[in-house]
């Protein structure tokens, strides 16, 4: 599907889709285990463990997890 990420840095400021192709936001910032993730509109905030991002294509990340799943890494 999509390519595994060699530099997280280059996500920051990217749009994310869940792995059921629903909009999750934008790449807010990268630390050392986990990508912030701010969502448009309600301005949600996530920080979700990097081993739950599938890949980045050059245009958008993508999740190992749903919409819904997302939710319980709110911050």
């Amino acid at each position: 599907m999509e390519d595994a990420i060699q530099d997280w840095e280059s996500i920051i400021h990217k749009n994310v889709r869940s792995k059921d192709f629903e909009d999750a936001g934008n790449v807010d910032a990268v630390n050392d285990d986990s990508v912030i993730i701010t969502s448009q509109g309600d301005r949600k905030e996530y920080s979700l463990p990097k081993d739950k991002v599938e890949g980045y294509n050059g245009a958008e990340v993508f999740l190992k997890i749903s919409l819904s799943e997302l939710q319980s890494y709110k911050v």
